[in-house]
């Protein structure tokens, strides 16, 4: 097997390790979003639930509190899943790039390029991807803090609001 054909092969590899990394992101939004939109729904019943003299400044306090950062930490995980569609310039390999182009076209620029070439698109793809990638871990992260400090405020308020005194 050829060099150029190995590094090939390797390419693939790692765009597919980058695509995974992804992919792993987007599967932790899923759950960030269905945690944070259970306190919501949880906070919303005993809030709708407690008599006006459960509705103290505190009761408010935290149950605004909770709502803010679940909220944040909503948003945090909506920008961590939209699509980042800004690829390399010509690419064969790119669906943005693809796609736009007449599949005469891309057939024809498919068949005549070389293994140089394709090498060279792979590595582009793989630069674009682990920046998706990281993108996307960063908005993960703030999605996660956000969520985890939302406890706080979320227990306070339902306790305050569970009181019966």
């Amino acid at each position: 097997m050829s060099a150029e054909k190995e590094r090939l092969q390797t390419a693939q590899w790692v765009l597919e390790r980058n695509l995974a990394w992804i992919a792993a992101a987007e599967v932790k939004v899923g759950v960030i979003v269905a945690i944070d939109t259970a306190m919501l729904g949880g906070l919303g019943a005993v809030l709708s639930a407690a008599d006006g003299a459960a509705r103290t400044h505190w009761a408010w306090f935290f149950t605004i509190a909770a709502v803010v950062f679940l909220g944040f930490g909503l948003l945090c995980a909506a920008m961590a899943v939209l699509p980042r569609i800004n690829g390399p310039a010509n690419s064969l390999l790119f669906f943005g790039r693809v796609g736009a182009c007449d599949a005469v076209e891309y057939i024809d620029a498919f068949k005549k390029a070389t293994h140089a070439n394709l090498i060279d698109d792979w590595a582009a793809q793989i630069h674009r991807n682990a920046q998706i990638a990281c993108d996307k871990f960063a908005w993960v992260k703030k999605a996660m803090w956000w969520s985890f400090l939302s406890v706080l405020p979320w227990f306070a308020g339902i306790v305050t609001l569970l009181n019966k005194k």
